[in-house]
C-alpha cells in the first residue's frame, strides 16, 4: 500500500509506492520537485524528514555529516519511505491546477431541503466554459461587489453540473437574491474552483467526516467521490446540528450506511425541540472521541463553522489525530 508524505511547508500530498524514492513518486505524479544528479552529490534534493522512517535506495547517508543526519536532512532522490512521512522541502509545487475563473450559472432545479436550507442545482450557460472542479473544493458566488464561498455538493461529472446547499435567512440578503436569480432562471456568476480538502485515498487509513449544519454539502461530495472511484476503506459520517430540521438529508446519509457497509453513519442534535428527536444529544467532535479513543490511525474532514472546525481540532489531536491528517480549508487559512 502506498505511504502518505506531508510536504511542509506548502501543505502538499504525495502517495509513495513501496519501494519508490519521495522524488521518483513526486516526478510520477507531476509535482515540480527540486533535483539534479539523482545521485545524492548535487544536494538539489536535500530535505529533511520532520517525521517517520526513511531507508536509502543506495549509500546517499555516507554523504551526509552527523549534524545534518541529527537534524534529519536527508537526500530525497535515495529516501525511500518505511512509513508515513512529513518532511520539510521547499520550491515544491503541485501538479499544475486548473486556473480560478469566473462563469454564469443557471440553476435547472431548486428546492427545498429544509425551511431554511434549498437546493440549487446549476449548469454553465456555456458548456465549454464549465468549471472544474475536485470533490470537497467550494465556489464564490458573486453578486456585484459581494461574494460568499459555498461548498460543492456533488463529485464532478461530464455534464459540469453544480449543487450547493444554500442556507438562508431573511436577514440574510445575499442568498435571498441569489434565489430570486434562481427562480427566474437568471445567470449567478460562480468563481473557483478552490479549497484543498480532496479526497486522499488511503487504503490503510479510515476517514472521519465530521460536518456541522450545512458543511454536510462538502461530505456529500467526498462520498460520491468514494463510491465513484470505488473506495472501500472505512467512511464514518458524523453529522451535527441545533435542531431536526437542520439534519436536511438525514435519510439520503441513512441510506449509504444501509447499502454500503464500509460506510458509518452518526447524527446528534445540540438544541432539539420537544418531541422531535429521539436520538444522541450534544456535540458532535465529543461523540467522536467517545466512539474513537485512539485517532492515530485516521484521516479527518472537518466543515462547518470556524469555532467548530477548530474545537474539533484542538479535541481529536489530544485523542491521538496527526494533526497533518485533519483536512479543513479553515485551518489552512488559520496558519
Amino acid at each position: 500500500m502506498p505511504y502518505i508524505v506531508h510536504i511542509k511547508p506548502n501543505d502538499l500530498i504525495l502517495h509513495v509506492n513501496p519501494g519508490e524514492t519521495v522524488l521518483q513518486a513526486a516526478l510520477r505524479q507531476g509535482f515540480s520537485f527540486p533535483f539534479n544528479c539523482q545521485n545524492a552529490v548535487c544536494g538539489t534534493c536535500m530535505g529533511r524528514v520532520l517525521r517517520g522512517k526513511i531507508e536509502y535506495l543506495n549509500d546517499a547517508e555516507d554523504e551526509l555529516c552527523e549534524e545534518e543526519k541529527e537534524e534529519g536532512y536527508t537526500f530525497f532522490c535515495s529516501a525511500i519511505p518505511k512509513s508515513d512521512l512529513v518532511i520539510e522541502m521547499f520550491n515544491v509545487e503541485a501538479p499544475a491546477e486548473e486556473p480560478v475563473k469566473t462563469v454564469s450559472y443557471v440553476a435547472a432545479t431548486s428546492h427545498a431541503l429544509s425551511p431554511n436550507t434549498l437546493l440549487l442545482e446549476l449548469y454553465p450557460q456555456n458548456k465549454e466554459e464549465a468549471l472544474i472542479f475536485r470533490a470537497g473544493q467550494y465556489v464564490y458566488i458573486r453578486q456585484n461587489e459581494e461574494a460568499q464561498a459555498y461548498s460543492i455538493a456533488n463529485a464532478p461529472d461530464d455534464s459540469g453540473r453544480i449543487e450547493l446547499h444554500l442556507r438562508h435567512t431573511e436577514d440574510n440578503i445575499f442568498a435571498q437574491k441569489v434565489i430570486d436569480l434562481a427562480k427566474v432562471q437568471q445567470p449567478i456568476a460562480l468563481s473557483g474552483a478552490y479549497g484543498h480538502c480532496v479526497l486522499h485515498a488511503h487504503p490503510a487509513m479510515p476517514t472521519i467526516l465530521l460536518a456541522a449544519g450545512t458543511g454536510f454539502s462538502q461530505m456529500k461530495a467526498l462520498i460520491e467521490e468514494a463510491l465513484n472511484r470505488s473506495l472501500q476503506n472505512p467512511i464514518y459520517l458524523y453529522w451535527g446540528a441545533r435542531k431536526r430540521e437542520d439534519l436536511y438529508a438525514h435519510a439520503l446519509a441513512l441510506e449509504w450506511a444501509e447499502h454500503y457497509p464500509f460506510i458509518h453513519y452518526h447524527a446528534m442534535l445540540s438544541a432539539p425541540e420537544p418531541g422531535t428527536w429521539d436520538g444522541d444529544t450534544g456535540y458532535i467532535d465529543e461523540y467522536v472521541v467517545k466512539q474513537h479513543v485512539d485517532l492515530s490511525g485516521f484521516q479527518v474532514y472537518a466543515s462547518g463553522p470556524p469555532d467548530m472546525v477548530f474545537s474539533a481540532f484542538d479535541l481529536l489531536t489530544k485523542h491521538g489525530l496527526n494533526a497533518d491528517f485533519m483536512y479543513a480549508d479553515i485551518l489552512l487559512l488559520g496558519k
